[in-house]
This record gives C-alpha cells, sequence and structure tokens, in this order.
C-alpha cells in the first residue's frame, strides 16, 4: 500500500474510533440485513462483544499498517478460526460489502473516492490472504504454511 492511501485510512479510521460502537452496531445491522444467511454464525453471541471485537480487530489492523506483513500471521490465525464458525469464502464478499456501506454511512462526505479505494485496497488484501489460508483456494490444495524465509504469495518485490 502507498503512504497516500495508509494515511487516508489512519485519518478517516481517526473519526470512526470515537463512535466505534455505533459503527460496530450499524455493521452488524447491515450485514444481517442484506446477508440474513450470515446470522446463524453469530448464534449465541453476545453482539455488543461481538462488536468490540470487530472494532479490536480494525484498530490492530489500522495501527499495523506501517507494517503490513506482520498482520499476515494474525489474519491467517484468524482465518483458520473463521471456518470452525462455518463461514465460507464467499462470505468474505459479503463482509467486505457491509463494511464499505458501513464506512460510506459513517464517514459521509470524508469517505471519498480516494479513501474508498485505500479502505478496499486493504480489505481486498487482507480477505485474500485470509482465503488462501483457511480453504483450498482453486483446487490447488493450497497450504498455509510456507517455508521459512519465503515470501508470502501476495508480496511481488
Amino acid at each position: 500500500m502507498t503512504p497516500f492511501a495508509i494515511s487516508l485510512i489512519e485519518e478517516t479510521f481517526a473519526k470512526i474510533e470515537p463512535q466505534k460502537d455505533a459503527f460496530a452496531k450499524h455493521f452488524y445491522e447491515d450485514l444481517f440485513a442484506t446477508a440474513p444467511e450470515t446470522r446463524p454464525y453469530f448464534d449465541g453471541k453476545d453482539m455488543d462483544e461481538q462488536g468490540a471485537k470487530l472494532m479490536a480487530a480494525i484498530t490492530s489492523v489500522v495501527e499495523g499498517l506501517s507494517d503490513i506483513e506482520s498482520l499476515i500471521p494474525k489474519a491467517e490465525e484468524i482465518a483458520q478460526k473463521h471456518v470452525a464458525y462455518g463461514v465460507q469464502p464467499g462470505d468474505y464478499d459479503t463482509f467486505g460489502a457491509s463494511l464499505m456501506r458501513t464506512l460510506a454511512r459513517t464517514l459521509e462526505a470524508d469517505f471519498h473516492q480516494e479513501a474508498e479505494m485505500a479502505w478496499d485496497e486493504l480489505y481486498n488484501l487482507l480477505a485474500t490472504v485470509m482465503k488462501f489460508a483457511a480453504y483450498d483456494v482453486g483446487g490447488r490444495g493450497f497450504k498455509p504454511t510456507r517455508p521459512a524465509g519465503q515470501k508470502p504469495f501476495w508480496k511481488f518485490w
């Protein structure tokens, strides 16, 4: 990610953080309204606690943007847990769409095209990492572990 994209994410997140509880509530309202099939993933869960976990995860990602490679192992770990909850690869697109709508609703004019593109780039990077870590993407028998020193698949430099 470019320094400009990172700065846009940090700036817009700074506007979200003071209203993080409302952001999480709006996110799950949007998710359940647009994708009711995701509701069973949260059966028996305290949604306030789930919202706090969501915001903690987003905070961790935003705080780790200066060293994005350090975020990858945690994203892979979370992806493995999501498989146990029944999350399917397509659910990442559903989740991402709800996230983008919630960002737009919360940030309004501050969610301009550049900010949207920055958040979209970040989400798609992490979602791709998570899908590769959790599923046999493309039926190629992908295993999430890689030999020590080998670059992640997404790193081209």
